[in-house]
């Protein structure tokens, strides 16, 4: 399927914002580096941009202009945790981050002993959302959260791929502009975006006060 890509000068037209901004945020990682994609064309070279991804991002960076700084939005934006955190299992619950049952679960598959950083509270959240869901098993959406907490920050825009080949789940992180060509014998059984599970665990623990 073709992508749905907008050229740079309609980017420009539509979000109103200027051509050295377009590429101060560049430059701060406002904008992903890969979603600056060069093609060439019958007039001679273009840039073009993923268009839903790259209308979302404009449009939220001058909401949050609005009441913070550049420093502050990249900041937000940047791969990694927020801030320090350390919750136990019943702040956990009490946060809503997850439920009794499933924090149990987790607790018990990954042998950890109810201290919970922000690393383990991606974990957890990832996990429950993935049992939620229902189509992983428990070992699956271990392995998956497992994978999405250790997502590397030199990987633009992390995407997690669940796969089954023969029966055997495996995991594969690639940055989500990136192609992919899977096994012809690999079923893929999940698909989970890093930076979605960073962003609303972030927005639950902001709500609740626990990071700022």
């Amino acid at each position: 399927m073709e992508e749905n890509l907008i050229t740079k000068k309609e980017l420009l037209e539509i979000t109103g914002i200027s051509y050295g901004a377009l590429y101060r945020w560049k430059r701060m990682k406002l904008l992903p580096d890969d979603w600056f994609i060069h093609r060439s064309t019958y007039t001679g070279h273009e840039t073009f941009f993923p268009r839903d991804k790259v209308l979302a991002r404009v449009e939220e960076i001058q909401r949050l202009k609005e009441t913070m700084s550049l420093d502050e939005i990249a900041q937000r934006f940047r791969p990694g945790p927020p801030g320090e955190v350390s919750m136990t299992a019943a702040e956990v619950a009490g946060a809503g981050i997850s439920v009794p049952p499933v924090i149990n679960q987790y607790l018990g598959i990954s042998g950890k002993d109810g201290a919970f950083g922000y690393s383990e509270l991606l974990e957890l959240y990832t996990f429950s959302g993935l049992l939620m869901q229902g189509s992983l098993s428990r070992e699956e959406a271990y392995s998956a959260c497992q994978a999405v907490a250790a997502a590397s920050p030199e990987i633009s825009e992390p995407v997690v791929y669940v796969l089954r080949k023969y029966g055997v789940p495996f995991c594969i992180t690639a940055g989500e502009m990136q192609k992919i060509q899977f096994d012809g014998s690999a079923v893929l059984a999940a698909t989970i975006s890093v930076a979605e599970q960073r962003q609303k665990l972030d927005a639950l623990l902001t709500e609740k006060g626990m990071i700022s």
